[in-house]
């Protein structure tokens, strides 16, 4: 039989969380079809649960002039409704399952289940976002690109709970967005692309590309960026070939279900290439 707990406060849950083996419950979203089983019968979870979806210290969305802080219960329907909010940090969100899984799921438990297909990894890979991790013991802020170390594996650990996202606040003069799937709602990814880039007189002042489904875990190539960096866009023109050889090399797919590793690496390099002709050179 499982046991379920419903704590009433971040500091108890963190509590049971030290002294029970249970698993961590926030929106469900992603457990419920893990542990799916036949129709009318209930789900076969393996731990016991520790229900933390309900708990106001984790449903803010905090702005300060530095960061966008936002708690682990914060859904996907709260965050598109938060008008202060970036439109195109918004996009990959929009085009999550359905309505009534925008309504339970969460960027913190995409984060957490860790999939390479996870539809806001790559955006959250290219803004550089940070995972608060809390304990009884204190608290650590850890690099999302440390954090997630592999398919559905992390750094926490069994007394942990992920309870804040921190996401730098940066304008950009380019974003860029596709997820290419079966179909257009309701579709786990078979590529994605998030990236953003600066433009100065001329020149790239910064650029992030990061690609989900195409790896273990989303691909971001800190030493190609670093390469396109300070080019002015003229000189891109000139080398983008070059730039799509090594992404292509990058690019490490599998066959599944869904797809093929040559239309994965085919269609990643294809929507690199329109990212930069498109949206960086115009």
């Amino acid at each position: 039989m499982v046991n379920s707990f419903w704590p009433m406060t971040l500091s108890e849950a963190l509590d049971i969380r030290k002294n029970h083996n249970v698993m961590i419950f926030n929106g469900g979203s992603d457990l419920m079809v893990k542990y799916r089983c036949w129709s009318g019968i209930s789900v076969d979870l393996p731990k016991d649960i520790l229900y933390i979806g309900h708990l106001n210290e984790l449903k803010s969305i905090d702005i300060n002039p530095s960061e966008i802080i936002i708690g682990a219960a914060v859904s996907y329907a709260q965050f598109l409704k938060d008008s202060r909010l970036p439109i195109e940090f918004k996009h990959p969100i929009e085009q999550i399952g359905s309505v009534a899984i925008r309504n339970i799921g969460t960027l913190v438990g995409n984060i957490c289940n860790a999939s390479p297909a996870g539809d806001t990894l790559p955006m959250l890979y290219a803004l550089d976002a940070k995972v608060v991790i809390m304990s009884t013991k204190g608290q650590r802020i850890v690099e999302i690109s440390d954090f997630i170390t592999g398919p559905g594996s992390t750094q926490l650990n069994h007394d942990e709970i992920v309870t804040r996202i921190i996401i730098p606040r940066k304008t950009y003069d380019r974003t860029f967005y596709r997820k290419v799937g079966t179909r257009k709602a309701n579709a786990i990814s078979k590529v994605s692309v998030f990236s953003v880039a600066d433009i100065k007189e001329s020149r790239i002042d910064d650029i992030r590309i990061c690609i989900g489904s195409c790896g273990p875990t989303v691909i971001r190539v800190k030493k190609i960026e670093s390469s396109i960096i300070d080019l002015r866009l003229s000189e891109l023109t000139l080398d983008i070939d070059r730039f799509l050889r090594m992404y292509d090399e990058k690019i490490v797919p599998i066959d599944d279900v869904r797809s093929t590793k040559i239309y994965r690496s085919k269609v990643a390099c294809n929507l690199i290439k329109t990212f930069l002709t498109k949206e960086v050179i115009l």
